[in-house]
């Protein structure tokens, strides 16, 4: 059943499903085994340099010429992050005006 309102910028309409009963799954599975149809898809890497720990008291006394250490050394590799989860591992190196990772490590499932 549905039953429909109608307000001055929109018409909605209220759908009741019916409740379905847990089954085995049957059929060819969503993406049948065809990774290349994601190709095209956009995702969002973080790399991830290190991280540091401070009070507040010291983050509010920061000024521009302060020098924040993080806990990683700089001959350790850098962390290739995709939602959260570390992907790869490279050196971060400069290409052009910009940072740029040099993969040396992918991760495999076991890793990650």
């Amino acid at each position: 059943m549905s039953s429909k309102s109608t307000s001055a910028t929109a018409v909605t309409e209220l759908v009741e499903l019916a409740e379905l009963a847990p089954s085995a799954a049957s059929g060819a599975a969503l993406l049948g085994g065809n990774l290349g149809l994601l190709d095209g898809v956009q995702v969002s890497l973080q790399v991830m340099v290190g991280t540091a720990r401070s009070t507040v008291g010291e983050l509010m006394s920061l000024t521009p010429a302060s020098l924040l250490k993080i806990d990683r050394k700089a001959d350790y590799p850098v962390d290739v992050m995709l939602n959260g989860s570390v992907v790869a591992r490279g050196q971060l190196v400069v290409v052009e005006d910009n940072f740029g990772v040099r993969i040396t490590e992918i991760a495999t499932a076991v890793q990650a």
